[in-house]
């Protein structure tokens, strides 16, 4: 695929950020999380002249700008000292591109290496230490649909923030030259900064990943898959009744990767952990908006030893109790308290969240809502992944699949791929038009 750049520029707020509002202070959470850019890639089918792109180009400058207005901090710098964001007015960076291919030659197969042109200033996974915030890039096909994508640093927006962020900046786009704008208002350091007060002295140091000899796969689990899976664990459980399908699919590729790093390490691998991660918005009491920006997640841990057992059943099952016995952390414990107490059930189990498979799941955030004005996205994606030991959950178009993006050592993924349990319910990497028929 040829990607060309028409033009870059710097989208400003629509007006200049107030003085006092002019440093940004992450809260305890957000000093944790990775300095690190999430991609974000939506695939539009809206098919356009040459005239309509101009005007289309300008409607998601000036809605982007307005946006950034109530979104200041997003249009702002990360700060070295990973507490605070520069809320500077510089801009989001924003691309206008041209590839010369058609939609439907990406769509029907697939290449997860080609979509990385599609990115802005190549920055998915990268580092956004002392970087923009936030960076866009457009691309324009021959055939008259269009591509947005989305690099945001993690250091703010987790995905129920980024998410959030683009459904607002769709409505701008949409009423854009009609009478009365809509009102939106993200809530920053709010009540985060009395659950999870800032420090200039981090309880527990940030997050890293380092980049290792990895491939990234996509996974589709078709709704009827699903419901399969969910039936065959319910009647071998005798305590999960109705399991939800993040858990039976993060079940299956947990007990999966499980078998594959036994059989490449020999049996000498004898630790695994899964740390999934959870919104906590709605967990807190009281609950937090879901407008509430920052990163509001925490993560709970499945950890497996030796001969533990990991049928499909046992590992839903210790999923729910481990989710349920978190959501009770997060009822009694406030702010840096919070934070050591997490911390110390890993330490613990001797198996640090740098070395945990990482489940991360963007299922039920209405990702295929972000409506610009010319319809919902025909496919939502992410990028291949360069870390080791992950999985990115997120619904297929219908709202009732799953879609899962997972990066695993070459050699483990090797056997992985094979699994022919995990093939009964998933397909690899299909067309984009096979998942939307099903």
């Amino acid at each position: 695929m040829e990607v060309e750049i028409n033009s870059i520029e710097a989208i400003k707020p629509s007006k200049p950020t107030p003085s006092h509002r002019k440093l940004h202070k992450l809260s305890s959470l957000d000093q944790l999380s990775p300095s690190i850019y999430v991609p974000v890639l939506f695939f539009y089918r809206a098919p356009l002249t040459p005239h309509d792109r101009v005007s289309l180009s300008s409607q998601l400058k000036s809605s982007l700008s307005e946006t950034l207005t109530h979104y200041y901090p997003f249009a702002g710098k990360m700060i070295k000292d990973g507490v605070h964001i520069d809320c500077d007015d510089m801009g989001a960076l924003f691309l206008e591109t041209r590839a010369k291919n058609n939609l439907v030659d990406i769509l029907t197969l697939p290449k997860l290496e080609a979509l990385s042109m599609l990115f802005p200033d190549d920055l998915q996974w990268k580092s956004s230490k002392n970087s923009r915030v936030l960076a866009v890039q457009v691309c324009y096909f021959d055939c008259g649909g269009l591509s947005i994508g989305i690099c945001i640093s993690s250091k703010i927006a987790d995905a129920c923030t980024i998410v959030t962020f683009l459904n607002d900046w769709a409505t701008y786009a949409r009423k854009t030259g009609n009478s009365g704008l809509p009102s939106i208002c993200p809530l920053f350091n709010t009540s985060l900064s009395i659950l999870f007060p800032p420090s200039d002295q981090i309880v527990v140091p940030e997050i890293e990943f380092t980049i290792a000899n990895v491939v990234t796969r996509r996974y589709v689990f078709h709704s009827t898959k699903i419901s399969e899976l969910k039936a065959n664990i319910v009647s071998n459980s005798k305590i999960l009744e109705n399991p939800t399908r993040v858990e039976v699919v993060t079940s299956l590729m947990y007990k999966s990767i499980i078998q594959a790093n036994k059989i490449r390490s020999l049996g000498l691998v004898k630790t695994f952990m899964l740390a999934q991660t959870v919104n906590m918005r709605p967990r807190m009491v009281p609950s937090l908006p879901r407008n509430t920006i920052g990163n509001i997640v925490w993560y709970f841990p499945v950890i497996i030893i030796d001969n533990d057992d990991i049928s499909l059943e046992t590992l839903a099952t210790q999923m729910r109790e481990s989710f349920l016995k978190l959501c009770d952390v997060a009822k009694n414990v406030e702010g840096k308290g919070w934070l050591l107490i997490e911390g110390k059930l890993v330490n613990d189990a001797e198996h640090s969240l740098n070395n945990a498979y990482k489940f991360s799941s963007w299922c039920r955030y209405p990702i295929y809502e972000v409506d610009f004005g010319w319809g919902s996205p025909i496919w939502v994606s992410t990028a291949e992944y360069p870390y080791q030991n992950s999985v990115i959950m997120m619904d297929s178009k219908d709202g009732e699949g799953i879609e899962a993006w997972v990066t695993l050592d070459e050699e483990v993924m090797y056997v992985f791929q094979s699994d022919e349990e995990l093939l009964k319910f998933a397909s690899l990497n299909p067309s984009i038009y096979d998942n939307m028929q099903n």
